[in-house]
């Protein structure tokens, strides 16, 4: 998929999900869909944080990284996270919003956020954007999380 945003050029590569199989059960992409992933949460999830990590593929050097965004201050009000407020309007499906806790129920997300992460002074080359969704109650390093492998391209 190739998206243009200002003079650059966004080609998305892949998209690889997991899950811990224990909290979510499956994350993955819908049958026939170019843009519609599911998942299904099994149990209640009181309160979680989202890690978000951006690096150069070629030396794995860390482009940019926030940790333990808090979710449900993110899900209560997206606005007070500029960036994230827009992806998050983005990769909502038929305005189905989710609020805290998070109940046991399958969900849906759409692909098409990816591009509006991506900051207008972006450099060009090949990078891995990784989206890691924790808690604490959690054995695992994640709950759910999602990596794209992009290219971006200086258009003159």
């Amino acid at each position: 998929m190739v998206f243009k945003k200002g003079n650059i050029e966004f080609i998305l590569e892949s998209l690889e999900t997991n899950c811990d199989h224990n909290y979510v059960e499956y994350f993955k992409k819908v049958p026939n869909s170019k843009l519609l992933y599911t998942f299904r949460v099994v149990k209640l999830a009181p309160a979680f944080t989202i890690d978000i990590t951006v690096k150069v593929l070629k030396t794995q050097r860390i482009f940019y990284k926030i940790e333990n965004i808090k979710g449900c201050d993110f899900l209560n009000n997206p606005l007070l996270f500029k960036v994230f407020g827009e992806t998050y309007k983005q990769l909502v499906v038929n305005g189905s919003y989710f609020k805290c806790p998070i109940k046991p129920k399958v969900y849906f997300l759409k692909n098409e956020a990816t591009v509006s992460l991506v900051p207008a002074i972006h450099p060009p080359g090949r990078f891995q954007l990784s989206m890691r969704v924790r808690m604490t109650e959690s054995p695992g390093p994640f709950v759910m999380e999602m990596l794209w492998k992009y290219k971006i391209i200086r258009i003159k």
